[in-house]
């Protein structure tokens, strides 16, 4: 009897296993695979660490080092490994792009996994998700003016479908999004100013399995100017990539009537899709009019929703997939002050983004910190353990100093809005804001960064006894208390402080900045 009720059971998970095989969609597969991997499972560590001894200095980078490009619907700004040594280093890519009003980023994919942050304005964001149902449909308003053409369409036996799509996220200012490598994306601005956006592309993840450069694969935009793209018919030459780090439209690199053929469309539709846009990277929507695009089909979890509550079986149609990985949340604002992790009255805030508030992020290994620096406030001297940090200027200026492991300092100067700098792991690094307050967003290479601190309450000098500070630094006992007490009851952020000032000071002396960077080699 029990011989046979094993039987039976090891038959029920056997079934059970092949239902979850069998409905199991791409995207189930492609995010589990990047689980419980370190974005540094694939690194070309020689490489990384070779580009990482060569610095010698930092420098603040504007984001066009790499490529610029400017057009009516807006400009798309990009800095590589290949003309920035310091993203070599950090294994990245950086990039600005600036959409215009009423104008639109054309579907692309990317090569690498991608961290955004919306500088200013708002829109709508597409992301393509394969295996996901489309569960978005026209806005209201417009579904209602179609409805009699339907009507009508119906009537004389002709089908007239409502626009669908997947889902259509609003974006706005402070937003952080994860945006998966190879996964199509667009973006709109329908607000009444740019919609400016930087990211950080990770491509050094394991994912990006072609060239560590970064590269974006448009689906829309003009053909390859060496051979015409779309404008052939028949097969002919391989088309070679039109600039660095930004490719040309990959539909106008497929013969014509193959394309046609495939899309079940007319030949001249298929050549339409190729050539007739021209701008590389952005399209200006016709003046008077605005993009309608697909608003939520209801409320509930699942588009299936219905039909459970209609067969009474709740559960029969769920496989995980459209309840669990289509509607992942993959964007957190950022700029919420009711959710700020540290805030300090007079000092200023931070908004920490990593996998625990968005939980997207731990298939990328990538994380943001926002922080709002009043003026003259300032943020510990701290160093990152397990990531490199990619620092952007959204508003105000500072100062910044930043420390290597050979005891001298690698920078001493002034950021401003619009600036980014390469802050690479284990570098030690202090910041304060100018008189008119400072304000950046930080991209880091792993999605729960974590730091150590030389101020503060939880200062590596303050956990150490005091006879090891009076030894290792010669001062008096009176002197190590200072160290040990002075800061005990402060966070991350100090307010402003008349006794100490970066500005006031100029630089750490060479004493302190040699104490720094042993303990940074003592960590390392």
């Amino acid at each position: 009897m029990k011989a046979g009720t094993m039987r039976s059971a090891r038959i029920v998970v056997l079934i059970a296993a092949f239902a979850c095989v069998l409905f199991l969609s791409p995207v189930t597969a492609i995010y589990g695979e990047r689980r419980g991997r370190g974005r540094r499972a694939g690194y070309d560590e020689q490489s990384s660490s070779s580009a990482c001894r060569r610095l010698q200095r930092l420098s603040t980078h504007e984001p066009s080092e790499s490529e610029s490009i400017r057009s009516e619907g807006g400009t798309f700004e990009l800095s590589t490994e290949e003309d920035n040594e310091e993203l070599e280093c950090a294994g990245v890519a950086f990039f600005r792009k600036t959409i215009e009003r009423d104008a639109m980023s054309l579907p692309q994919y990317a090569g690498a996994d991608l961290l955004l942050y919306v500088v200013r304005g708002e829109g709508r964001l597409g992301i393509v998700f394969p295996g996901c149902p489309e569960t978005y449909r026209e806005d209201e308003s417009s579904f209602q003016g179609r409805r009699s053409r339907r009507r009508s369409s119906e009537r004389r036996g002709e089908e007239d479908d409502e626009d669908s799509s997947q889902k259509v996220r609003r974006i706005r200012r402070g937003d952080v999004i994860a945006i998966f490598a190879g996964a199509a994306y667009w973006s709109y601005n329908d607000g009444n100013e740019p919609l400016q956006m930087v990211a950080m592309a990770d491509t050094s993840n394991p994912q990006n399995q072609n060239l560590r450069d970064y590269s974006s694969f448009p689906l829309a935009g003009p053909g390859s100017s060496s051979g015409g793209g779309g404008r052939r018919e028949e097969e002919g030459e391989e088309e070679s990539r039109g600039r660095r780090g930004v490719g040309n439209n990959i539909l106008a690199g497929f013969n014509t009537r193959t394309l046609a053929q495939s899309l079940d469309v007319e030949l001249e539709t298929a050549r339409r899709l190729q050539q007739n846009q021209h701008s590389r990277f952005f399209a200006r929507v016709e003046r008077g009019r605005r993009l309608s695009l697909p608003a939520p089909r209801s409320r509930s979890r699942s588009p299936y929703a219905g039909r459970q509550r209609q067969w009474g079986r709740e559960d029969s149609a769920e496989n995980g997939v459209e309840e669990h990985v289509c509607p992942m949340r993959v964007k957190h604002n950022a700029d919420n002050p009711e959710d700020a992790d540290v805030y300090v009255r007079d000092g200023g805030r931070m908004n920490i983004v990593n996998r625990y508030k968005l939980p997207a992020l731990k298939y990328l290994g990538l994380g943001a910190e926002r922080v709002i620096l009043r003026p003259r406030a300032s943020f510990v001297p701290s160093w990152r353990m397990n990531a490199h940090a990619i620092m952007y200027v959204t508003r105000g200026e500072g100062r910044i100093e930043v420390v290597g492991d050979e005891g001298r300092s690698v920078f001493d100067g002034r950021v401003k809005e619009g600036q980014f700098i390469v802050i690479p792991q284990f570098y030690a690094v202090v910041k304060q804001a100018g008189e008119d307050g400072l304000e950046y967003i930080t991209f880091t290479t792993s999605d729960n960064s974590y730091r150590s601190t030389l101020a503060g309450r939880q200062s590596v000098l303050k956990a150490m006894p005091e006879e090891v500070l009076r030894a290792a630094y010669r001062i008096d006992q009176n002197e190590a208390r200072q160290v040990m007490r002075n800061r005990e009851h402060d966070t991350l952020i100090l307010p402003p402080s008349s006794s100490s000032s970066l500005s006031g000071s100029g630089r750490y002396n060479q004493d302190q900045q040699q104490n720094v960077t042993s303990l940074l080699v003592q960590v390392a």
